[in-house]
């Protein structure tokens, strides 16, 4: 058969099939727009915070204003003992806990160190950030401003005045993550990880598919480099609506050029067919191709490194992430769309996505020939 047909007929029986059309089709597009809809606060605000007042005093009903105008914290109540104050962040009824001690203004009018207590519960990492930063950059600017009326007291002109109190001045800029937001940070990389699952569930599918009607897998090269060809130009079209619809949509940060991510994401697009390819000869019913598929995602997620740290990862858990597609992918892609990089910066990630699709390329011919030659035999 020639190759072109090979093509017209796998691109015809993965359009046509129902489950396949709403696994791969279906589930990358609403994945794409509906799982970025949790996150589109960006940054939490108002995070309730009970305050420990043991002082009751003007200058602790200063920090309390200062700490209540932070926009991510909402102050819900003042008390003067920290027990049910802990109670409250037990059963989750605050987000944290400011306590000022006894004897707050007399040591500040002493010139006497004195410590706030800024506890936050680290049950929740992203809310015990923002809330514990919180706490502490309105604290330390009620610090700064005691020193500042201090050095002005003792005659100090204004300017000279704003260096003691703050020597080490910080300007930040949160590089390509300008709203700091945690969207922007984990959507990106589930995207590529979306298009990398879907199409093995698909993939797999169809060559189960084959399996259970008796049909030989395609057991020449070229029959393979055009079945996968049909899932290339679906996966460049959804890429394609990732780039231009959902970045646009959802407003997420982006600094590379659209033709350089298709050239780095090339690899990944052949990799995960040819994984798919490989995978979905050892099925022997679509169901369970679906199944094993749909289960190996959530290691996935892991093992791609941005959910959870690889650096703080065990050794074969990391070398056991580098054989799937996305791990490179995301980190590639990461690099040159959100991070502005080159292709030659990202050029490691590229590398090794051209390695692995070598590799589950000569693993699917190699499972189809000799499926092929047990089928004759």
């Amino acid at each position: 058969m020639p190759v072109w047909r090979i093509f017209v007929n796998e691109l015809r029986a993965a359009l046509t099939d129902r489950g396949v059309v709403i696994i791969i089709l279906g589930g990358s597009v609403l994945y794409a727009l509906f799982y970025p809809l949790p996150y589109q606060a960006q940054v939490a605000t108002g995070l309730p915070v009970v305050v420990v007042d043991q002082d009751a005093s003007a200058s602790s009903r200063e920090l309390i204003r200062r700490v209540d105008a932070v926009e991510q914290i909402r102050i819900i109540g003042v008390i003067a003992e920290p027990r049910p104050a802990e109670i409250l962040v037990r059963e989750m009824d605050a987000a944290g806990i400011l306590q000022i001690p006894p004897d707050f203004e007399r040591d500040i009018l002493r010139q006497q160190p004195v410590q706030v207590g800024a506890f936050g519960n680290a049950a929740f990492m992203v809310l015990y950030s923002e809330v514990v930063t919180g706490m502490a950059n309105a604290v330390q600017s009620f610090s700064s401003d005691i020193v500042r009326q201090r050095q002005r007291a003792e005659g100090r002109p204004g300017a000279r005045a704003d260096a003691l109190a703050e020597p080490l001045a910080t300007d930040l800029h949160e590089l390509f993550n300008p709203d700091g937001g945690y969207a922007n940070y984990v959507v990106p990389a589930v995207l590529i990880l979306i298009l990398q699952q879907t199409f093995l569930i698909g993939i797999g599918m169809m060559g189960a598919g084959r399996r259970e009607q008796g049909l030989r897998p395609p057991a020449r090269l070229s029959d393979l480099l055009a079945a996968g060809a049909a899932y290339l130009l679906l996966l460049a079209a959804l890429l394609g609506f990732y780039l231009l619809v959902v970045y646009e949509v959802f407003g997420f940060p982006r600094y590379g050029r659209v033709i350089e991510v298709y050239w780095l994401l090339l690899p990944f697009f052949l990799a995960v067919i040819f994984l798919g390819q490989a995978l979905g000869q050892l099925f022997r019913s679509r169901e369970t191709a679906m199944q094993v598929m749909m289960l190996l995602s959530l290691p996935a997620i892991f093992l791609a490194g941005f959910a959870w740290p690889s650096e703080i990862m065990p050794a074969p858990l990391v070398g056991l992430g580098q054989l799937i597609p996305s791990t490179p992918g995301i980190d590639g892609f990461i690099r040159v769309y959100q991070m502005g990089a080159s292709l030659e910066e990202a050029g490691p990630a590229h590398l090794q996505l051209w390695v692995l699709a070598g590799t589950y390329l000569a693993l699917a011919w190699g499972i189809a020939r000799f499926r092929a030659r047990a089928a004759v035999s």
